[in-house]
């Protein structure tokens, strides 16, 4: 059970690869919520389910993701990680898409690091959504934080983008797992 982008606790399958140790998650339908409002969505339920593939013993995770879409540029990913974002009172955000113009700070000494040796692979579809306002600053905060340039998230969508600074990332075209 992990968090829906609505808050909820929501059950989502996934499939475990014994041949390549990979765990993989098709997020379509849960992801999809998102459509409807991003700003107002969380993807906290991603980082529990990287959370998840590595307390399970997964060599990675492969997240099937709905589109390119933007959400809330993967902070809720982040935050059920371990990093803590605040603004510019010093007040401690949500992960939500409509914060992440306010987020001009963050505190990632609570972080979970990538396990050694575990990957993280990106299958998109082509669907474009809605660019966040703010997801542009956001990326930026993240560089200035960490010292790495995330991937665009056009290119790799919030998700992607959030992962690709702190873990990294690899887009897998076409790539099948649990066939």
């Amino acid at each position: 059970m992990v968090q829906s982008p609505e808050g909820e606790k929501t059950s989502v399958s996934g499939c475990f690869d014994e041949r390549t140790g990979i765990m993989a998650f098709t997020l379509s339908a849960f992801l999809a919520p998102c459509l409807v409002d991003p700003y107002f969505t969380t993807t906290y339920g991603v980082g529990e389910l990287l959370l998840e593939s590595v307390v399970f013993g997964a060599q990675g995770v492969l997240l099937k993701l709905p589109g390119k879409f933007s959400y809330d540029g993967g902070m809720g990913m982040l935050t059920a990680l371990g990093v803590r974002f605040f603004d510019a009172r010093g007040r401690e955000l949500t992960g939500i898409g409509d914060n992440l113009k306010y987020v001009v700070s963050l505190d990632f000494s609570s972080f979970l690091k990538k396990p050694k040796g575990f990957t993280v692979f990106l299958a998109l579809q082509e669907r474009k959504g809605e660019v966040i306002q703010g997801i542009e600053h956001f990326a930026s905060i993240l560089a200035r934080y960490t010292g790495e340039r995330s991937l665009d998230f056009r290119k790799g969508s919030g998700i992607g983008m959030s992962l690709s600074v702190f873990w990294g990332v690899r887009i897998a075209e076409g790539r099948e797992v649990c066939a």
